[in-house]
């Protein structure tokens, strides 16, 4: 008779995309959110695609250092004004990539190869410096996964500690944002931003590779996007279907147009609005957080 294993109930964090300012908004309500009780940093996994990657770093690896994170996303945001200035990329291919409304690798490969013609791709050396200032140092926490596409298959992958890659690369992978960023040459291919796939790429919390090789047993998943989308709606369905418990927060409005997510002007706003709308769903968080999940099975 075969061995009997315990399914743990998932509880997972997913954490959107949203530029540097989408990032500060992000942190200081995650970090608000913690401060009154909400543990975040006890999440089973934590999915992060790009500025959710940055935050979804320093909760996993140096939740105290949250606060730091706006401050960095003005130095980033500087860093995209200066490429600007010097007419480094193409801020129309972004935009249009908001308005695309296909689905699918062929899509996604198609945005790729533009991203490719219109910013060089960087080596992994050269991803690590670009990164790795911004970020907490220590060992990639196992919990952690940081989203990306493939420009060659069109498919995302969800980077682990397995994947042999420095965190400062994953996340420059993942917010290797189409005309905007570098993509990333790693691991046999060229990487772009993990939101050419989805925003938030919260169905990838039940993919078997990151929970043994085997399904989860329903349980509670918490998304925070600075940007609502047509994905994320479809993601919600996907995982209530399976019995999962789903709360999804989108950033109460304090900003005009998705490109003022890279606007340095932004990030004090985006951090004021964080930390503002934490307060207001903190105690209805914390009563979801707490309600028992249902109990573990086994299968025989």
């Amino acid at each position: 008779m075969p061995e009997s294993r315990e399914l743990r109930p998932l509880t997972a964090l997913v954490l959107g995309g949203g530029g540097p300012v989408g990032a500060a908004w992000t942190s200081a309500l995650v970090h608000r959110l913690e401060t009154v009780g909400v543990p975040l940093s006890e999440s089973g996994v934590v999915v992060g695609t790009s500025a959710g990657s940055i935050v979804g770093a320093w909760l996993t690896m140096e939740p105290a250092g949250l606060p730091t994170v706006p401050a960095k996303m003005r130095e980033r945001a500087a860093w995209h004004a200066r490429n600007v200035t010097a007419g480094r990329g193409d801020r129309t291919l972004l935009r249009s990539l908001a308005q695309d409304t296909a689905d699918g690798p062929e899509r996604a490969r198609r945005v790729g190869r533009a991203a490719i013609a219109a910013v060089p791709p960087i080596s992994e050396a050269q991803a690590g410096e670009l990164w790795s200032w911004a970020l907490p140092a220590g060992e990639w926490p196992r919990r952690l996964r940081i989203t990306a596409v493939s420009t060659d298959t069109g498919l995302a992958r969800g980077w682990s500690p397995a994947d042999g890659i420095s965190v400062a690369v994953a996340v420059a992978c993942s917010s290797a944002a189409p005309g905007v960023a570098p993509p990333v040459s790693a691991a046999g291919s060229t990487w772009v931003d993990g939101g050419v796939r989805s925003g938030t790429n919260a169905d990838l919390a039940l993919d078997p590779q990151w929970h043994g090789g085997g399904a989860v047993e329903p349980g509670r998943v918490l998304v925070v996007a600075p940007m609502p989308s047509a994905d994320l709606a479809r993601e919600e369905a996907f995982l209530t279907e399976r019995g999962h418990r789903v709360r999804v927060i989108t950033a109460d409005p304090f900003y005009d147009q998705p490109h003022d997510l890279l606007d340095a002007g932004f990030i004090d706003l985006g951090a004021e609005a964080g930390a503002r709308q934490a307060d207001g769903l903190a105690d209805d968080l914390v009563q979801w957080w707490n309600e028992p999940i249902r109990p573990a099975a086994s299968l025989g």
